[in-house]
């Protein structure tokens, strides 16, 4: 007993540092009933009474934390104190709110005396968001990383792809269950989700009837699951349309799930793994990998980039049409490539330059060449032979960030996944409305397409019959929409 109270001390004193020392409660606090002694009735005569609140939060706060200072014009006064739509509670200055959602709060304080009180409490409402660090698009679902490291998805949630212990769809950000923290970045497949812990470990959920989770079973998961043998050593992870892929801290590159097309990159093909193997030949020497539909990219420390799996429309990148079920090189890039993205059936790489090149399926003008005819070899993509500073490649679609911040997207628009406020495919790049600056990265998806803002805020565009936006409503729309709760 007395170590518990010597440690409530301690909370107490840096509450008081940080300007807020006592009347701690947690947003659930002020839930039910008042079942305190009332302090009085208020009388039937105008109140003399008055109550001011002298210190608040901001208006806008990522801070799930909210301090309040208030007096009265009569002192001494008692106090009653409300937040939200909770009953009133005896409450004494300062207070202090924990753990509070994201979203508007209102918190109203009336001060009393004498039986008298305030008819006219005092109100401060303020808004309180999560900080994006990272976003993932993926079939028909999103996630995003907050700054604390907890996970956020919505969308599409039929095979508990948002891993909040449920399969209800959400058009609004919903917590991943168990992941509050300790997640360092996160990546959305298909109909599944994959998150590296900052620990090292992987845990994945969602749809599982090829083995994608890696947890040595068929059955899917509504909650994250632990990938077996990956509890620690990871540097990247990367989910596909229905495998998945890590990358080691030595470099090696691991996968797991459907292997019909030898994604796996094990040296054969239709049997499916449901926990992890090794990539042939790619024990060291990978700096990055990147998941698509039904084949794999990595790419070497020497800024190499090599590919396998399902080459039907030339996603290899090798000069053929044969599928390969082990790493095989792109032509011309041995070296100087920054960053890889496989999409549906296209692959996208950044050169150290800044330049973008695609291959592969152009049926809509993914490649961004100007043309619609396939090339299973890397071609230019029209525009950007420098000022890129990242890539993503969607189902049928591409995005590249620019060095201002800017984004760029080309490909197909049926659901406006190219933000640019018409539904025409395009093969060549076009702007993106509204994102001529402050974004920090981006993700293409299924049929939709978000960005990470420099502020944390996330915006989406395209597809939302499923929610995928997360703005709250199951329309799609052409330009980009604010995800709920992040952001100023």
């Amino acid at each position: 007993m007395k170590r518990k109270g010597f440690l409530w001390g301690i909370i107490v004193a840096i509450l008081v540092l940080a300007g807020c020392g006592q009347g701690q409660d947690s947003a659930s606090d002020e839930m039910g009933f008042d079942n305190d002694e009332d302090f009085g009735v208020i009388s039937s005569e105008q109140s003399t009474v008055n109550t001011k609140i002298t210190l608040k939060p901001p208006l806008v706060t990522d801070s799930n934390i909210a301090c309040f200072k208030f007096k009265c014009n009569v002192a001494p006064c008692s106090f009653k104190c409300k937040l939200d739509s909770n009953a009133w509670k005896k409450c004494k200055s300062p207070k202090t709110y924990t753990g509070l959602s994201e979203g508007t709060h209102t918190f109203k304080v009336k001060a009393g005396k004498n039986g008298v009180w305030d008819k006219s409490p005092a109100s401060y409402s303020w808004s309180v968001y999560a900080l994006a660090s990272s976003v993932s698009a993926g079939g028909e679902h999103t996630c995003a990383v907050t700054s604390n490291g907890g996970v956020k998805c919505w969308g599409y949630n039929w095979y508990g792809e948002l891993g909040n212990g449920n399969t209800a769809d959400s058009n609004v950000p919903v917590d991943v269950s168990g992941l509050s923290s300790g997640v360092s970045a996160i990546s959305a497949g298909g109909w599944h989700t994959c998150a590296l812990l900052t620990s090292g470990g992987v845990k994945c959920w969602g749809y599982n009837y090829d083995g994608e989770l890696g947890n040595g079973t068929w059955t899917d998961s509504y909650a994250p699951v632990n990938v077996s043998g990956l509890s620690s050593g990871v540097s990247a992870i990367s989910a596909g349309l229905y495998h998945t892929c890590a990358l080691t801290s030595g470099g090696g590159v691991k996968c797991w799930g459907r292997n019909v097309e030898g994604q796996l990159g094990n040296g054969e093909y239709l049997n499916s793994y449901n926990v992890p193997v090794n990539v042939s030949g790619l024990s060291s020497g990978i700096s990055a990998i990147s998941a698509g539909w039904y084949h794999t990219c990595a790419l070497t420390s020497g800024g190499g980039v090599k590919c396998w799996g399902y080459n039907w429309f030339g996603e290899l990148g090798n000069g053929t049409w044969v599928d390969s079920y082990v790493p095989v090189n792109v032509s011309g890039l041995s070296s100087g490539v920054s960053a890889i993205s496989a999409g549906g059936h296209h692959t996208c790489g950044l050169t150290s330059s800044g330049g973008v090149k695609c291959w592969g399926w152009n049926y809509d003008g993914q490649l961004g060449n100007g043309n619609n005819t396939n090339s299973n070899v890397p071609v230019d993509v029209y525009g950007l032979s420098s000022g890129v500073i990242a890539i993503s490649a969607g189902s049928e679609h591409t995005c590249a960030l620019t060095s201002s911040g800017g984004v760029k997207c080309w490909g197909d628009n049926w659901a406006g996944q190219l933000g640019n406020g018409n539904n025409n495919n395009s093969n060549v790049p076009v702007n993106v409305s509204g994102l001529s600056s402050g974004v920090s990265a981006i993700s293409a998806g299924y049929t939709h397409t978000c960005g990470l803002l420099t502020s944390g805020g996330v915006k989406c565009w395209g597809r939302n019959l499923e929610g995928q936006l997360g703005n709250g409503n199951n329309t799609d729309s052409y330009v980009p929409v604010d995800v709920v709760g992040f952001g100023p």
